[in-house]
């Protein structure tokens, strides 16, 4: 990743942190070369500039034998858009809601950690959403490439992470 309008070092430091957040300022110096005051430093002007927006852990649920990831494309009518975005964004299993182009149109992102959580909210939404001219969903099979949804830590032995290290340089 490259953010035109930062320099290079920066770009560094948002490469190695988006590899491993939970490295320290020391560790992330290193890796760029400079002092663990210059890395605290420039990370908290690059939050402060709302580049960095926090440090998380994923965790794929959907990973797990019974977890599901769903997108839903919703079309309402235009006088229900904010009570479909209100009633939607209560349920604790709708990571993400969007407002995409076109007349009145939602994309949400859902995560559900069992099936049964996952009807259940079905039932409760086709009961609850008024307003609704349409509803497309889709269950995702796979991730094939994710940039920006945060670290995925994998084990590897020190030989692996030399190397791998290695071959982003």
């Amino acid at each position: 990743m490259y953010i035109e309008g930062l320099d290079e070092t920066d770009n560094k430091i948002l490469e190695v942190i988006k590899r491993d957040a939970r490295l320290s300022y020391s560790d992330i110096g290193k890796k760029v070369g400079l002092s663990r005051v210059a890395v605290k430093n420039r990370m908290d002007a690059l939050e402060k500039k709302g580049v960095i927006e926090g440090y998380y852990t994923r965790i794929n649920v959907a990973g797990y034998n019974e977890g599901r990831r769903f997108f839903m494309d919703i079309i309402t009518e235009p006088e229900a858009f904010n009570e479909v975005v209100d009633t939607i964004s209560k349920y604790e299993i709708i990571r993400r809601v969007y407002a995409v182009t076109g007349e009145s149109r939602l994309r949400v992102e859902g995560l559900a950690t069992s099936n049964m959580k996952y009807e259940m909210y079905m039932k409760s939404l086709k009961k609850n959403l008024k307003g609704v001219k349409s509803i497309c969903i889709q269950d995702v099979q796979y991730t094939i490439k994710d940039v920006d949804g945060g670290v995925g830590y994998v084990r590897m032995d020190e030989r692996e992470a030399e190397e791998a290290e290695n071959n982003n340089e």
